[in-house]
């Protein structure tokens, strides 16, 4: 697939989705000022845009294939494991603003995931999604004004990584939607090599080494507009999770694991019915407050230490439990939640949580 500047739908590709980095899956249910770190698989059967060219592929971690009209997409989030070395290259001359960038953000990196993690980092934290198509989306306008919309985006990544010596190339696709969390439509993001482990997707404002099963990519990026332009979500299994906090990615951004170790425990509960309601968990210095989806939530950065959890269900006992979280675990506890009065108060045995990894 061609990656020139001039692209045959480069100019419209993100037009119709300027709100679609807040879109995929039910995401965490706290506030979000550091990344996340995930785990777990995505799948997804699909019928491609009318007019839109795909054909089977598949790279470290994304397997797509064509069969019988429809495309059929698993993605696996398990730790990549790469270990290729990265040395920051020697500035050559004359070096652009971009190359100048690239250089500083890897200086000290290890290993290419590591030198790939930082740059996407960056482009999370300072370049604002705006979607102007009058706007050039060449990579060191982009790094001048701070904004672009998926092009640019895309651009600025893979030029930053070329500038390092990392291969990177942009990817066309389209993002499907299940009509309620967000619109769907064309969209662009990026593909890089690590060398042991190969080329590894990566949507720069949203999720960093995957993209998830919603994300079809495209052969062509030439399309016959008078076919349309719709594309059909068939099934999805989404069972990717947030497993633990990424301080060094941009707030909310959702990043693969190059290793299972854990910074901090994670506590996912849930309960029996289902119901939404409220948990509060607690330590000496800490309180967390999470709305319940489906009935359940996780809490993630986790210390060692006692914890009191409170969850409080409508038309439910107040369900307590004390807890000791010992190690770096993720952890899930259910509880059972009976109906009984508004001021009634149940507690289950205390329980240990834990271990180390």
């Amino acid at each position: 697939m061609s990656t020139r500047a001039d692209h045959r739908i480069s100019a419209w590709i993100c037009a119709m989705w300027a709100t679609v980095l807040w879109m995929w899956g039910p995401g965490p249910t706290f506030a979000v000022s550091t990344g996340l770190a995930v785990d777990g698989g995505d799948t997804a059967r699909l019928l491609p845009p009318a007019g839109a060219v795909i054909e089977s592929y598949s790279n470290a971690g994304y397997r797509l294939v064509q069969e019988n009209g429809e495309a059929r997409i698993s993605v696996s989030t398990a730790p990549l494991d790469s270990r290729s070395p990265f040395m920051t290259p020697e500035p050559a001359e004359p070096e652009d603003s971009v190359a100048r960038l690239a250089r500083t953000l890897s200086l000290g990196a290890s290993t290419e995931y590591e030198a790939v993690s930082r740059i996407l980092s960056w482009v999370a934290r300072n370049i604002e999604y705006r979607l102007d198509r009058s706007e050039s989306q060449e990579s060191e306008a982009v790094l001048d004004r701070r904004a672009a919309y998926c092009t640019g985006i895309s651009r600025l990544s893979v030029s930053l990584l070329n500038a390092v010596g990392i291969e990177a190339r942009e990817v066309a696709g389209f993002v499907y939607s299940d009509g309620v969390e967000g619109p769907q439509g064309f969209h662009r993001w990026i593909e890089a090599r690590l060398t042991d482990v190969g080329w590894v997707y990566s949507d720069p404002l949203y999720s960093h080494h995957y993209v998830p099963a919603s994300y079809l990519r495209l052969a062509s990026e030439r399309l016959e507009p008078a076919k349309g332009i719709e594309g059909v979500l068939l099934e999805r299994r989404d069972e990717i999770k947030a497993v633990d906090l990424s301080p060094s990615a941009g707030p909310g951004i959702r990043i693969r694991r190059n290793h299972a170790r854990r910074l901090a425990a994670a506590l996912q509960v849930s309960v029996e019915s289902g119901a939404a309601g409220l948990a509060v968990l607690e330590s000496k210095s800490r309180r967390f407050r999470h709305q319940l989806v489906g009935g359940a939530t996780t809490f993630l950065g986790l210390e060692p230490g006692p914890y009191r959890l409170r969850v409080m269900l409508s038309g439910h006992n107040v369900v307590e439990r004390r807890i000791e979280v010992v190690g770096r675990q993720r952890t899930t506890i259910t509880l059972a939640a009976s109906r009984s009065s508004d001021s009634a108060t149940s507690s289950d045995a205390d329980a240990t949580v834990g271990g180390l990894e």
